[in-house]
């Protein structure tokens, strides 16, 4: 049994990237001839992450941000993120959407082979099975990412989906869920976002690598998040 445990504990942080935590069962036979059964019931990550502490936005913050938010998931205060991808507004088409996903995980794999944790952007339900209410991306997509940001648009008709498409790995993982409607929860800058340099791009897709980190903070008893550069 030791050796299995240690086997699939190896095997599990291998495919999720970070310590897992394993519920099991084994079926032990009263005859000694038979073999014992182990078996998988559940396999979840396990994140060091400060829920509990108290998260203030002030003022200044609020004045020097490039986005803000009264709808944002998770509790945190950050700065290990200084890549952004972002889906590319003024050529966005909904038709193209599957091909927006395969353009984000190729993106995704080259930040993942980095060890950079990015800041994605886009429109829409990041994760829905329907690709004109959002980004048609599976987990896999995107495992490599910091946090999420969905945007709105006029040429999707779509619900804020509020991470619901990926709620499992967003809370285990403690990646931060963040809603940015036009007039409604919050403001993104999209004419700072837009002239910054671009250090790789797909067709659909842009690649930031800004010069100083991304502070991100989410204050859990308000829903509300504010994101600056250090």
């Amino acid at each position: 049994l030791p050796g299995i445990l240690d086997a699939a504990l190896s095997l599990g942080e291998r495919g999720m990237g970070a310590p897992v935590e394993i519920e099991f069962s084994v079926n032990i036979p009263v005859s000694g001839h038979d073999r014992a059964e182990f078996a998988f019931l559940q396999v979840r990550p396990m994140t060091a992450r400060a829920e509990s502490q108290l998260v203030d936005i002030t003022e200044q913050e609020k004045e020097k941000a490039f986005c803000l938010s009264t709808k944002a998931l998770g509790n945190t205060q950050r700065g290990d993120m200084q890549d952004i991808l972002y889906v590319k507004p003024n050529s966005f088409d909904p038709n193209k959407t599957r091909e927006i996903a395969q353009e984000i995980s190729r993106l995704n794999a080259n930040l993942a082979k980095e060890n950079c944790k990015y800041l994605l952007i886009g429109p829409g339900r990041w994760g829905s099975a329907d690709r004109f209410l959002g980004i048609p991306v599976n987990w896999r997509d995107i495992h490599g990412v910091g946090a999420i940001v969905e945007t709105g648009s006029d040429k999707l008709k779509a619900e804020p989906s509020q991470g619901s498409h990926f709620f499992h790995n967003i809370t285990t993982l403690g990646i931060n869920y963040i809603t940015v409607t036009e007039q409604r929860y919050g403001y993104l800058d999209w004419d700072w976002l837009l002239g910054q340099e671009i250090h790789d791009q797909t067709e659909h897709v842009a690649h930031l690598r800004l010069q100083h980190p991304i502070i991100l903070k989410v204050d859990g008893r308000s829903s509300s998040s504010v994101m600056y550069l250090s």
